[in-house]
């Protein structure tokens, strides 16, 4: 194996290693949350104040700060704002004056979580520029964490407000672990507005076209979620419950391998090598397929049971766990989409076309909430803002990579459509197994306790198994990057 993809492949590990941490941690947070509220009136009132500092956060924040008044503004005006937006955009029957309260109260706590949240990811950016990627390891867990003790011992006495603090404490201590290392590169704190540097002015001029495009599917998420607010109380924490089971093989593979290539595209758009970019972004896509795919296939066949086993119990009921499970299926349809969306972005980026990727948003927001506005309607309810968000998603990969194939005269689309073939071949055989042994071993039924855990762990790998086999024997290419990337001492 080269140096440089020992680079690539070490760098991944240490942030694959602290996304899985994160997400596991996630996972405990959102276990103690449901076996506390489950997909009750109050949750519900919790998640839909969330969206509007998340919104902001990924609006003004995602990968493009530049100054620290951006987002106080933003939750300043939001703070002023809340009960007149709340009052237009939660239109449910289901939600009463009580709930509109609510809200309002938890959004206006919650508007001081983009602001921290905002600096720490500012910070990561400092120290990933300077490859310290252990002192921003902490970061995300000590997040998840605060969350945590909040749920256990203050939301019994103080319900969901007690998750909000636990939010925005999370969120300082986002900020604060990092400092250290951040203090070690050298930084100090000092007043510098010097508007007129060249690089200042640049980012200024990149920074919103950039939050904007890599915030289309949180844009997307925050429709559903207010779209959600149409249906009976429950679906909008089911959505949640859904979107959080659906993100988890996004948040590690994919956005690792999205995070760690975007420094060697940038390096080789500098170097005009775009023989390279091709290559690398058509691997990267052909990757994604290979492992999301099967992803995708196993949640959609096993969605019951696989949220049965991660959140049915206390107040979490099988209810709860159908709702949810509905969502989850048709969020799967789009997961190969978001991860290539995400790639292809950045792909841009590294080009330093920051407008195309907005334009192509732009359009996929529109087709979303026209969409989910005809869904919401249908029998599908929460499941068709699922499908809707997946069809958007879908929209937004094959748009950007139109463009794309256009821009590098290729992104070697025969190498990415054999690897969807050998995919499509390999998985339907995969996801008849897992049906099978479900309905079979356990009848079809779903439920929490340890007989329904083992089982389902021997249905999961069996069926990987199956589909690794069928790949291997179809002469995967995917399969061989990935086993030489994990091998010790392998050549390349």
């Amino acid at each position: 194996m080269s140096k440089e993809r020992r680079r690539i492949i070490s760098a991944a590990t240490v942030i694959l290693v602290v996304y899985a941490l994160s997400r596991l941690l996630g996972y405990v947070r959102d276990v103690v949350i449901a076996n506390s509220f489950g997909t009750g009136n109050r949750l519900d009132d919790y998640q839909v104040a969330f969206r509007v500092p998340d919104l902001l956060f990924n609006l003004l924040l995602a990968g493009a700060i530049s100054s620290a008044f951006i987002p106080v503004l933003g939750a300043a005006l939001l703070f002023a704002l809340a009960p007149f937006f709340i009052s237009v955009t939660v239109l449910g029957r289901d939600y009463t004056a009580a709930d509109h309260e609510l809200i309002v109260s938890l959004t206006r706590i919650l508007l001081l979580q983009p602001i921290f949240l905002g600096a720490g990811g500012l910070v990561i950016g400092i120290l990933t520029a300077h490859q310290r990627f252990y002192g921003q390891a902490p970061a995300p867990l000590v997040y998840n964490l605060a969350i945590i003790v909040a749920a256990v011992f203050f939301a019994p006495r103080f319900g969901v407000s007690a998750l909000a603090w636990g939010v925005v404490i999370g969120a300082i201590l986002h900020l604060g672990v990092q400092l250290p290392s951040l203090w070690r590169t050298g930084w100090r704190p000092r007043p510098d507005f010097d508007w007129h540097d060249p690089g200042v002015r640049k980012v200024a001029r990149l920074m919103f076209p950039i939050a904007l495009g890599l915030a289309a599917a949180q844009v997307n998420f925050f429709v559903d979620t207010f779209l959600a607010t149409q249906l009976p109380h429950g679906r909008a924490s089911a959505l949640k419950y859904a979107d959080t089971v659906a993100q988890v093989p996004l948040g590690t593979f994919s956005q690792a391998l999205a995070f760690v290539l975007f420094p060697f595209l940038s390096r080789d758009a500098a170097l005009n090598a775009i023989d390279s970019i091709r290559h690398r972004t058509a691997l990267a896509i052909r990757l994604n397929i290979f492992t999301l795919v099967p992803a995708s296939a196993g949640l959609a066949v096993l969605s019951v049971p696989i949220v049965a086993l991660l959140f049915q119990r206390g107040q979490f009921t099988a209810e709860s766990t159908r709702q949810t499970a509905l969502a989850l299926v048709f969020f799967t349809f789009g997961l190969t989409s978001q991860a290539a969306t995400a790639l292809l972005v950045r792909v841009f980026y590294a080009l330093q076309d920051v407008r195309t990727p907005l334009r192509i948003a732009a359009v996929v927001v529109a087709v979303n909430l026209i969409t989910n506005l005809v869904l919401v309607r249908t029998p599908l309810a929460q499941g068709g803002l699922a499908l809707g968000t997946s069809i958007a998603a879908t929209l937004n990969a094959v748009l950007l990579a139109r463009v794309l194939h256009r821009r590098l005269g290729g992104i070697e689309s025969g190498d990415i459509a054999r690897s969807a073939g050998r995919a499509l071949l390999a998985v339907l055989p995969m996801a008849a197994l897992a049906f099978v042994l479900f309905q079979v071993l356990l009848s079809g039924s779903a439920g929490s306790d340890l007989r329904h855990l083992a089982i389902v762990l021997v249905i999961i790998p069996l069926a990987g198994l199956t589909y690794v086999a069928i790949q291997r024997i179809l002469g995967s290419e995917e399969l061989g990057v990935l086993l030489s990337a994990v091998r010790p001492g392998s050549k390349g």
